[in-house]
């Protein structure tokens, strides 16, 4: 799978953990700390998560109620999460 299909996975991902939480674009993003246009980017897939602060990833995972491994798209990263989490 080449890294453009994985983000736009993700980045689907994304925006359904959002619908699933019941919140809107604008919600998500003032939990966040992000500018709403921001979280659209995330969601279309148009800007890379992985770039994301790691408080800004922590803020949308707690309002999501999902770990850091749902939404990141970084191989290396979620494999580093994957061994934390085992310990």
């Amino acid at each position: 799978m080449d890294i453009s299909i994985k983000v736009t996975y993700k980045s689907e991902g994304l925006q359904k953990l959002r619908k699933a939480a019941g919140l809107s674009q604008s919600q998500l993003a003032d939990l966040a700390g992000i500018k709403v246009q921001v979280l659209q980017q995330y969601e279309r897939g148009a800007r890379d998560i992985n770039g994301a602060k790691l408080p800004t990833l922590l803020k949308i995972c707690n309002a999501l109620e999902c770990r850091l491994a749902d939404i990141i798209t970084d191989e290396e990263t979620l494999e580093l999460l994957k061994k934390y989490e085992e310990h």
